[in-house]
């Protein structure tokens, strides 16, 4: 249960790394009355949002491993994590970065939702829960 619920946040978090990169910029440019929340983009709002969403993808995707042993969600997860990490370091250095944090943060949105059906669906879950 506490897998699941962290899986469901781990998704929110990505939703929420998705918002921030594509959609902020639009709306802090297009509607003026929200302009109080560009601190949003600060280099320090990003870098916190990466955090929160790799490290609760690394505590999320240990406790399901050791249940399910699917290797393709830690693939997910690692492969998101390197391409937000990669985002934040190099954002300066490439072109077109929006695509690099949209599809690292949907790797991740997609290795919680692997993830928890992953851990739904094992035995070994169901035999621990009763």
């Amino acid at each position: 249960m506490k897998n699941e619920k962290l899986d469901k946040i781990g998704v929110s978090l990505s939703a929420i790394c998705l918002f921030h990169c594509l959609l902020l910029p639009v709306l802090l440019a297009t509607v003026p009355f929200i302009s109080f929340l560009s601190f949003l983009k600060t280099p320090v709002a990003e870098a916190l949002l990466i955090i929160f969403a790799i490290s609760n993808a690394i505590l999320t995707v240990t406790m399901g491993f050791k249940k399910h042993k699917k290797f393709i969600v830690p693939a997910f997860f690692l492969s998101g994590a390197v391409m937000l990490s990669f985002f934040f370091f190099a954002h300066n250095l490439v072109e077109k970065n929006e695509y690099i944090i949209l599809i690292g943060a949907a790797l991740i949105g997609i290795g919680h939702i692997f993830n928890n059906s992953f851990c739904k669906s094992c035995k070994r879950c169901e035999i621990n829960e009763q």
